[in-house]
């Protein structure tokens, strides 16, 4: 009978320790696969918005955001113009490359390039995304790996920003996996044509800021012309009637960010918890002005398309509104999340990616280890020196630019001083040299895409189609 109670109580104890053991594995396992919520807008230039020392109050729940994480001061996208030339990069971590045009095929992401949503798949997350761009739909290589890929068309373009966060919100409300999540929310709303929103459309209108060097601008009335492409005239898809002034302009494209950072805000309120890595950042700027191109991203390769806000915030590495001045890319955003959510698979594919893992850039701040930074776009490619703070531009028609940053209007590439031709040189040489191997295309196998009337009518929305 004492053997029977003393197996009895050995089995109780033992009970006890598994249990203890099991709880902590899975808090274990909890703390090691946080949450994911990958927050992306279109067209977000960084210098618009009040954390970056942005004037207008654009964007107070933004501010917050970046209050409680670690913002990095200088993030530059891979490609600029139409988002799908940015994202084959921003989504696997690699250096990859599109056709000019190639945004009206299928399979511009080919299988062989591996997605975020893939990676964090295999380690056990469920995946969802909620997507505001026709040229992110589905078939183009941007859903795999994803359980949930939802689309939301863009033919009102009046309330992208709500309709998008309202069913994100009850998704999350219905969610009830024990997995970890990855969600991804693209915002369309700072893009062309710059939609009049209730309560934020005159926000910024007729303040002190509106009242600065204002000028008149042009329409371009050549019937021939692209209604997307500036050229130096106000774009027909951004035109509103009877507006002329560029101040105008800009205060719409700032209300649109306020309208944006409103929903923003609701949707960081319910994913606030300890255990949610929150990433913030854009897959291209926006030109307002400089460089004689008007509200309009791709016809150049200059910082106000190229430099995106990135903020990223967690429980244990991004907190604290740390900011950061070194220089970083989008092609980075994969590989870190995929560290913070999985070590072990950021171990086993590390070499896969050309961007940097950032996570361990936070023990020595300012320093990553990096020398260079490139980007490109068909046609075009530049590589930036982040220890000198110099950029060279190559044309594909050979012709060069070199500035000394932050200044991007003295153009020394016609400077013969030995010390520019040393540096013109090294920069020439590093990026033909890199230009042998990068970018990869990932639309080899691209298929052209049967367009049907609500396709047109949604890229026509977007300015993509005349």
């Amino acid at each position: 009978m004492r053997i029977n109670n003393t197996y009895k109580v050995i089995t109780v104890v033992l009970s006890m320790l598994t249990l203890t053991v099991l709880v902590h594995l899975a808090r274990m396992h909890r703390l090691s696969h946080p949450n994911i919520l990958l927050i992306t807008v279109e067209a977000l230039r960084a210098d618009h918005l009040g954390c970056y020392g942005y004037k207008r109050d654009t964007s107070p729940n933004i501010d917050r955001l970046a209050k409680e994480g670690t913002v990095f001061l200088n993030c530059f996208i891979t490609s600029p113009g139409v988002a799908t030339h940015s994202f084959v990069s921003f989504l696997t971590g690699r250096y990859l490359k599109i056709a000019e045009g190639n945004m009206f095929f299928n399979n511009v992401l080919d299988k062989d390039f591996t997605t975020l949503a893939e990676y964090l798949k295999r380690a056990g997350y469920y995946a969802a995304a909620f997507i505001t761009n026709p040229t992110l739909k589905v078939n183009k290589g941007f859903e795999r790996g994803f359980d949930s890929y939802k689309m939301f068309g863009s033919l009102s373009r009046t309330s992208d920003a709500q309709k998008v966060t309202g069913e994100t919100l009850e998704f999350l409300n219905d969610y009830h996996s024990d997995k970890p999540l990855f969600l991804w929310v693209h915002y369309v709303d700072p893009h062309v044509p710059y939609i009049n929103h209730e309560r934020y459309s005159d926000m910024f209108k007729d303040d002190a800021l509106y009242r600065e060097n204002d000028r008149t601008l042009e329409l371009n009335r050549d019937p021939g012309a692209h209604p997307f492409l500036s050229e130096g005239y106000i774009p027909k898809k951004a035109f509103h009637e009877d507006r002329y002034d560029l101040n105008y302009y800009i205060a719409c494209y700032d209300s649109e960010i306020r309208y944006a950072d409103f929903y923003i805000g609701e949707l960081l309120k319910k994913m606030k918890d300890g255990n949610t890595v929150v990433v913030l950042s854009s897959d291209h700027g926006e030109a307002l002005g400089e460089h004689n191109v008007y509200f309009h991203h791709g016809e150049n390769i200059y910082d106000e398309v190229l430099r995106v806000p990135l903020i990223i915030k967690d429980s244990r590495y991004f907190k604290g509104g740390e900011k950061i001045s070194a220089s970083v890319s989008t092609a980075d955003i994969v590989p870190t999340i995929l560290n913070m959510a999985s070590p072990f698979r950021y171990l086993l594919n590390k070499n896969r990616f050309d961007g940097e893992e950032l996570v361990n850039m936070l023990k020595g701040k300012d320093d990553n280890g990096r020398r260079f930074i490139y980007s490109y776009f068909p046609g075009i490619a530049s590589i930036r020196d982040v220890k000198k703070n110099n950029k060279y531009i190559l044309n594909q028609n050979g012709k060069e630019e070199l500035y000394f940053l932050p200044d991007e209007n003295t153009d020394r590439i016609k400077d013969d001083s030995p010390s520019i031709i040393q540096i013109r040189g090294e920069l020439r040489g590093n990026l033909k040299n890199w230009l042998r191997h990068y970018p990869v295309r990932s639309d080899m196998k691209a298929t052209r895409i049967s367009l049907d009337e609500e396709n047109k009518k949604e890229l026509k929305a977007m300015g993509y189609l005349q």
